[in-house]
């Protein structure tokens, strides 16, 4: 394998998030984080950030919670009856049946990119919460809009048909070659594992030769404000320990693979 890109979701989500994946970088057990301009600590991630300027961030596209970048009444086929963003499978649905306005995807699209530029972060790539950049319509209308605000790459994700079958849909974003959008050759998920070790699933896969690979990861710290705002929040500590795990840095330094961010693809 030529690169490893270990890339941390939802940096500012809370500030125990961020506090996590600030402390994976600099103790080398990540090289990249998507930040999620519409979290509660996205300036705290920013600044963050700011301080630790090898960090690669791109951004973390969010379609499926919270609230939006644009006015709400400018972008109401994406939001709930309360103004915010609507659940995964509400969302996804919205996109299969074309509920969701094409205009109104492109213009939070933007929002969102442009919030992150505000913040003074440069996106190295573009992947999203939920992995709705991997839905057909989303994907195609990411590659569009992307290349022309900056953004070159992103995420390659495939989620088994068994997932969205009763949606009619398969999420798919590794593009084709050619495509306006660079991405890695392949993906995994910390989270996909279970409670099970990473070290022996990462060194099979660091094993195999040719292209980069992205470990995906949501490391953070547990507190009041992390299990209000998801209900993923208990694991992430535990993606925290396995990152910093002596068995985990073994792995990557005995591979002898480069470790970089979206930005070396």
């Amino acid at each position: 394998m030529e690169k490893l890109i270990i890339n941390a979701d939802d940096f500012g989500l809370t500030r125990g998030v961020n506090r996590a994946v600030i402390e994976c970088y600099q103790r080398g057990a990540l090289t990249s984080a998507t930040l999620m301009v519409n979290g509660e600590a996205a300036v705290d991630a920013a600044l963050a950030a700011a301080d630790n300027t090898g960090l690669g961030v791109g951004l973390h596209l969010n379609l499926t919670s919270g609230a939006p970048m644009r006015p709400p009444g400018e972008v109401p086929s994406l939001l709930g009856a309360d103004g915010r963003f609507p659940g995964l499978r509400q969302a996804l649905w919205r996109l299969t049946i074309g509920k969701a306005r094409t205009r109104e995807l492109e213009d939070e699209i933007v929002a969102q990119i442009d919030r992150m530029v505000e913040l003074g972060v440069r996106p190295t790539h573009i992947d999203s919460h939920h992995h709705l950049h991997a839905h057909p319509r989303l994907r195609s209308l990411l590659s569009r809009v992307c290349p022309r605000h900056g953004i070159h790459r992103m995420r390659g994700y495939h989620m088994p048909v068994r997932s969205t079958k009763s949606l009619g849909v398969v999420l798919a974003a590794r593009l084709p070659a050619g495509a306006p959008l660079k991405s890695p050759d392949r993906f995994m998920g910390i989270e996909e594992m279970g409670g099970g070790e990473l070290a022996a699933p990462l060194r099979r896969e660091l094993a195999r030769t040719g292209g980069t690979l992205e470990l995906m990861c949501h490391p953070g710290y547990v507190d009041e404000d992390l299990a209000r705002a998801t209900s993923y929040s208990a694991p992430r500590q535990l993606e925290l320990e396995r990152l910093l795990s002596p068995e985990v840095a073994a792995a990557i330094e005995e591979s002898g693979v480069l470790t970089a961010s979206f930005a070396a693809i």
